[in-house]
């Protein structure tokens, strides 16, 4: 039996009411959506172990303290909006689809708090504690009204189609977290081709006159190439610890992701020639968590942000993603993400902070990149 998009509604409603988890994902540049399900929901595992997993997949916050992976015991793939639910024994919900909307919370704007923070680093960095860190920001930007989670991830989907676009639940904390990530932590295909990327440097996609700015016109001052080119050389560096010197180095190229612009590299390892057992899980291991969400060097700038940003950054630039689905494993940061819990809706951001940064430049950076994810809402032109 084909399921609608409107019985792919009532799934993801029956789903979220027995309380079981869930992984609905769109890899980028494809057409098909993916639904994991599993009967025993997110299990902690010692290691994201590429080589040893079943197919399923991982939820890993960005403190790393637990490892979540969700095994696929039910794995369905779509076919033009909609699913092949035949499998699957469930009894579907019947409340009706109420939309996806935002009622906008009152609390006051961090603001001046956040460029406060971005201040004493600047400070900690013109003193050389660190070359770069990472700061970012949690905001409740409202409350939820309505229930229609697909047809917000399918809207993501539309705008975003170079993006991993995700819907996760997890039962354990009853967390709902709905995104569109463009960067790639961790890729492995059928051909044994190993790829990560470096990611950073921000602009909007748009002048200040409302008009779209290509790629190739995009201008970057010394402070975004140099945050890119750190992250850059993390990854080469990495590659250097493992002895893989055999690779392919692709950037860095100006991309657009949603209504923002970003610098990229692509780092493309064949493993085929150089033959090194489990590449994808030794690279995940030293790569996370990357300067691009931390900073550098990686002990200083963890030790400044235990210092300086005061929250739990829970899921929000962790990685996720599903391994070993069709021999092939793709694992992402968790960007461009929002939380929703117990009808709340919390989005992030951040910004690489260097002795050259300005405080408001920077909060206008995280401000932009929040902006992105809460298009999926249906009201969001009006708010």
């Amino acid at each position: 039996m084909l399921a609608t998009t409107s019985k792919v509604n009532h799934t993801i409603l029956s789903l979220l009411q027995e309380e079981k988890a869930f992984a609905l994902y769109r890899l980028p540049g494809k057409t098909e959506f993916h639904l994991m399900v599993s009967e025993k929901n997110f299990l902690e595992v010692e290691e994201m172990d590429f080589e040893e997993l079943p197919s399923g997949f991982a939820f890993v916050p960005f403190d790393q303290s637990k490892l979540w992976f969700l095994p696929a015991d039910y794995h369905f793939t779509s076919t033009n909006d909609s699913i092949d639910l035949s499998e699957f024994n469930i009894s579907v919900c019947q409340k009706d689809i109420t939309g996806f909307q935002l009622i906008p919370s009152n609390e006051d704007s961090d603001q001046e708090i956040y460029m406060q923070k971005v201040d004493q680093l600047v400070k900690s960095l013109q003193n050389n504690l660190a070359r770069k860190v990472v700061l970012s920001r949690r905001k409740k930007v409202g409350t939820l009204a309505g229930n229609d989670y697909f047809s917000a991830f399918q809207k993501l989907c539309k705008t975003h189609s170079d993006a991993m676009v995700s819907l996760v639940y997890f039962p354990e904390k009853q967390q709902i977290w709905l995104g569109a990530t463009p960067e790639i932590l961790v890729k492995q295909d059928k051909a044994q081709v190993f790829t990560t990327m470096s990611l950073a440097g921000t602009q909007s996609a748009f002048d200040v006159n409302g008009k779209e700015i290509r790629p190739i016109d995009a201008l970057w001052t010394h402070k975004e190439i140099e945050e890119q080119a750190l992250v850059g050389r993390y990854i080469i560096n990495c590659l250097k610890k493992i002895r893989v010197r055999e690779f392919e180095e692709e950037g860095p190229k100006t991309v657009k992701a949603g209504k923002l612009l970003h610098l990229r590299t692509y780092y493309i390892i064949d493993n085929k020639e150089v033959n090194y057992p489990n590449l994808s899980s030794v690279m995940l291991n030293l790569l996370h968590p990357t300067p691009a969400i931390c900073g550098m060097p990686k002990d200083a700038a963890e030790k400044l942000l235990v210092e300086v940003e005061g929250y739990d950054r829970e899921f929000y630039s962790g990685y996720l993603g599903p391994i070993n689905v069709d021999e092939e494993s793709h694992l992402f940061v968790n960007l461009r993400t929002m939380k929703i819990e117990n009808g709340e809706v919390y989005t992030y951001a951040g910004g690489g902070i260097t002795a050259e940064s300005q405080p408001g430049k920077e909060w206008w950076e995280t401000e932009l990149k929040m902006g992105t994810i809460k298009g999926a809402f249906d009201n969001i032109e009006k708010l």
